[in-house]
C-alpha cells in the first residue's frame, strides 16, 4: 500500500511587478503609469523602473512608444556584451576596435551612424559589436548624441576604446 500526501487543492501566486520595458524587479509604484497601445486590445497601464522612466526615449510622453523597445533592446545588447568583455568571453578584433575608435569619437547622427553602419568592413560588420549598434540609428530619429538614453553605450565604447589598440 502506497501513501501520497495530500495535495493542496490551491495553490497561491504571488505577482511581482516587473518594470515593463526592463523586466527590473523595481517599479516605481509611486510614479504614475504609462500607457501602453498594443497593436490588438485595448490600452492599458503599465509600471516602469525609475531608471527607464527618467532615460527612455519616449520619456517625454506618457506612453510608451515603439523607439522605448529599441531603446530597451539597445541596453540589453549593450550590457550583455559589457559584461562578456568584462568577464573576457568577448574581445573585439583589431578592425571591430579601429571601427568602435572611429564611432565613439564621431558625432553621433542618424546619418553619421548608418554610414558606418553601411561602410563597416565585412568581418566587422558580422561581428556583435555591429549587431549592437545597429538600432542606434533608429534612435538618434528621436534624440541627440548627447541624450542620456545613449549613455550606457556610449561607456560601453569608452570602456573598450580607452585601451591601447
Amino acid at each position: 500500500m502506497t501513501t501520497s500526501s495530500p495535495r493542496p487543492l490551491f495553490t497561491a501566486t504571488v505577482a511581482v511587478a516587473v518594470c515593463h520595458l526592463c523586466e527590473d524587479q523595481a517599479p516605481a509604484d509611486d510614479e504614475p503609469a504609462v500607457t501602453l497601445r498594443p497593436a490588438h486590445g485595448s490600452p492599458r497601464p503599465v509600471r516602469l523602473c525609475a531608471r527607464c522612466r527618467s532615460i527612455r526615449p519616449g520619456r517625454d510622453r506618457g506612453e510608451l512608444v515603439a523607439d522605448d523597445w529599441t531603446w530597451a533592446f539597445l541596453e540589453r545588447e549593450v550590457t550583455a556584451l559589457g559584461r562578456d568583455h568584462g568577464a573576457g568571453r568577448w574581445l573585439p578584433y583589431r578592425d571591430e576596435l579601429h571601427w568602435a575608435q572611429n564611432l565613439h569619437t564621431a558625432t553621433w547622427t542618424q546619418s553619421t551612424v548608418e554610414h558606418a553602419l553601411r561602410d563597416a568592413e565585412p568581418h566587422v560588420s558580422t561581428g556583435r559589436l555591429v549587431h549592437v549598434v545597429e538600432p542606434l540609428p533608429r534612435l538618434l530619429a528621436l534624440v541627440n548624441d548627447g541624450d542620456p538614453a545613449l549613455r550606457t553605450l556610449r561607456r560601453f565604447l569608452n570602456n573598450i576604446t580607452a585601451g591601447p589598440a
